[in-house]
């Protein structure tokens, strides 16, 4: 497939950084349900507008994750599998530091690396997970550097 999937965090650096929505029009931009409940889940409301705003304002085609996680998966937007890849990514998240949002990182790595995606994190952890599985990895000024010399 190739493009990107962004990481949540991403979405909040954009913001944070007012980042230019430009720099992603002629890439591929990919994102799953979890992005967005994550971003459904901000507690601040004008901070989850704001980052519903840049969400939605970013260039980007929803695909199904490649497992379901009870309690965390949307019926028709997590493909059935047996999970044992995104349980491996997710017990080595959990032994570098349980948080409370590891199933949802192991779903975006699991769906990045099947897709051939380059996830677009600033979450060292979760890089250092993609990077031991095979998958790739970057952070968004890293990637906006791509973008410029293009």
């Amino acid at each position: 497939m190739g493009g990107y999937i962004f990481d949540t965090n991403i979405f909040n650096q954009i913001l944070d950084d007012k980042i230019e929505l430009t720099y992603f029009v002629n890439i591929e931009c990919f994102v799953t349900h979890v992005q967005h409940d994550e971003i459904q889940a901000t507690s601040d409301t004008e901070r989850r507008s704001q980052l519903e705003g840049v969400f939605s304002s970013v260039p980007q085609q929803e695909i199904s994750t490649e497992s379901c996680i009870l309690g965390v998966s949307r019926l028709g937007q997590a493909r059935m599998s047996d999970g044992n890849f995104c349980k491996q990514l997710k017990t080595q998240l959990d032994s570098i530091k349980t948080k409370l949002n590891n199933s949802q990182d192991a779903l975006i790595a699991e769906t990045a690396i099947a897709n051939q995606l380059t996830l677009v994190t600033h979450d060292k952890n979760l890089y250092c997970v993609m990077a031991k599985f095979g998958g790739a990895a970057c952070n968004l000024y890293h990637l906006i550097q791509l973008i410029q010399r293009a």
